[in-house]
């Protein structure tokens, strides 16, 4: 009996997934996603890094390898991004004995199944056009970062929205709020720079946290006996 039943309920998630519908989130789901919670206080590392530059003297004649301190900060942040990303990717997609239903929703969620690479393709276009638009009104450096800030944190909303897929407004909302906090904080200053971004990527890894607990908790109260 069991196994015709689970082959009805991989029927049922290969239609939902051919129909670009999120699966239900199942029981089976709670210990990998609890499992999983401590992944997103990972993004809290570049946050913490961005926040200790802000301690660095600006302009410092000290150098390594032709780089000055605060610039040695900004590339170990960037390497921590891409670091927890693809760690993080590998972790939530490892066919470990995880459900395959979650799997899937985890690509859907880093956008590396098919309907991600059209959506990332389309992300692309954006940026691009934004990009020369903004180099044709010779828009400054000073406001081109704080509205590229919006408009990717304005894109995932809408996916968000669209998707269904609550965790990123874990993104959402951080990238939102940067944007919108460089457009008031307009001091070249590297403090006012590094700061609003440290706390950006602290944001996210708490928010992320947070909705994640909230996830595995709805998960729970769907099947609590009644």
């Amino acid at each position: 009996m069991k196994p015709e039943l689970d082959r009805v309920k991989n029927d049922v998630e290969t239609m939902q997934q051919a129909l670009g519908l999120a699966p239900a989130m199942a029981r089976e789901w709670v210990p990998w996603l609890k499992r999983d919670l401590r992944l997103d206080l990972w993004w809290i590392l570049p946050g913490l890094i961005l926040l200790a530059s802000s301690w660095l003297p600006p302009h410092s004649q000290a150098r390594c390898l032709g780089l000055a301190p605060d610039q040695w900060s900004g590339v170990l942040a960037i390497l921590a991004v891409l670091g927890v990303m693809i760690f993080h990717i590998q972790k939530t997609t490892a066919n470990d004995g995880r459900p395959q239903s979650l799997i899937r929703e985890y690509r859907r969620f880093w956008g590396i199944d098919s309907q991600g690479v059209r959506i990332g393709a389309a992300l692309t276009l954006e940026f691009l056009l934004y990009f020369f638009w903004a180099l044709h009104f010779r828009i400054s450096t000073q406001a081109f970062i704080p509205g590229l800030f919006i408009l990717v944190g304005a894109t995932y909303l809408v996916l968000t929205l669209i998707s269904r897929i609550w965790l990123l407004l874990g993104w959402a909302l951080p990238l939102l709020a940067y944007g919108l906090l460089a457009v008031l904080l307009p001091d070249k200053h590297h403090t006012l720079r590094e700061i609003p971004l440290g706390l950006m990527f602290l944001a996210i890894g708490w928010l992320s946290f947070i909705l994640q607990a909230w996830q595995i908790r709805q998960i729970a109260r769907r099947h609590e006996p009644h």
